[in-house]
């Protein structure tokens, strides 16, 4: 069991030691190379996965374009929700942008154990929560803000996301074009 995963949940969960430890004991290490799929679209998502180590992709084929949904790092879960959910077949992919380590934990498993204890499903639930809030918050700010405020806000929360990632994989986020992030970052280094 990766220590990672279990500090995580240590530091938010008020549950005893022992819950947690049956509760963790049901994910499982697995390990993808960069470019290798954790969820590729058609497919069901069956596992939500905790990277411990890595960078990841989100990203949805619109007539042969690539239009980025989200970006996973180090200590983010990460799944098709929709898909987790519903059982029904993926409409993006997720992607390695680098060798990545994974605690994953499946449907099955998951909903076995909110059937044991309520302790389990207000973990089940913390998790979903923490998906929710960061597309929440990429949606929110993709209506209000504009580029500049988008980016800023990106890497003041993940600063070290222009080191890891592309930068026109980082504007394709943004909902702009290459150029215009560059501009945008130029502007930014001279200010």
């Amino acid at each position: 069991m990766s220590e990672d995963i279990s500090q995580y949940f240590a530091q938010f969960l008020p549950i005893e030691r022992e819950k947690l430890d049956i509760f963790l004991s049901k994910f499982k290490a697995k390990s993808l190379k960069k470019g290798d799929y954790f969820i590729q679209e058609g497919q069901v998502s069956r596992e939500v996965g905790f990277i411990t180590k890595g960078a990841m992709l989100c990203a949805y084929n619109k007539n042969g374009e690539v239009i980025i949904d989200e970006f996973s790092l180090d200590k983010e879960f990460i799944t098709d929700y929709n898909s987790f959910l519903t059982n029904t077949p993926a409409d993006k992919d997720v992607t390695c942008l680098e060798d990545t380590e994974l605690m994953v934990i499946s449907y099955n498993d998951l909903q076995e154990l909110y059937t044991l204890d309520a302790a389990f499903e207000k973990v089940g639930r913390l998790m979903a929560e923490a998906l929710f809030m960061g597309w929440q918050q990429k949606a929110k700010s993709l209506m209000l803000d504009d580029a500049e405020t988008r980016y800023l806000k990106l890497i003041s929360r993940r600063p070290d996301l222009p080191q890891r990632v592309p930068q026109y994989l980082i504007a394709s986020y943004l909902g702009v074009k290459p150029e215009t992030l560059s501009r945008i970052r130029k502007k930014l280094v001279k200010n």
